[in-house]
């Protein structure tokens, strides 16, 4: 069974730091990391609005973890 670690990312700086530490860890233990992006639903009446539109879940939902794994690739080289 393969081994991976695995961090949730919602955009806090909290789940940055876990990323950070996940990273770490699977550069010592030698097995990938995987990044699973969270968004916490909103009320109907929210999501119609403007800010919180079904742009705005797709741009967060594909920025959070490209992001993330961009600056985990660039401050972890070698990580998987």
């Amino acid at each position: 069974m393969a081994r991976t670690i695995i961090v949730g990312l919602d955009g806090s700086a909290e789940s940055g730091a876990a990323a950070e530490w996940a990273a770490r860890e699977a550069k010592l233990r030698d097995v990938p990391v995987r990044l699973m992006h969270v968004w916490m639903p909103v009320p109907e009446p929210m999501a119609q609005a403007p800010l919180l539109g079904a742009e705005t879940h797709q741009h967060w939902t594909e920025r959070v973890p490209r992001e993330a794994a961009e600056g985990l690739r660039l401050r972890h080289p070698g990580s998987r």
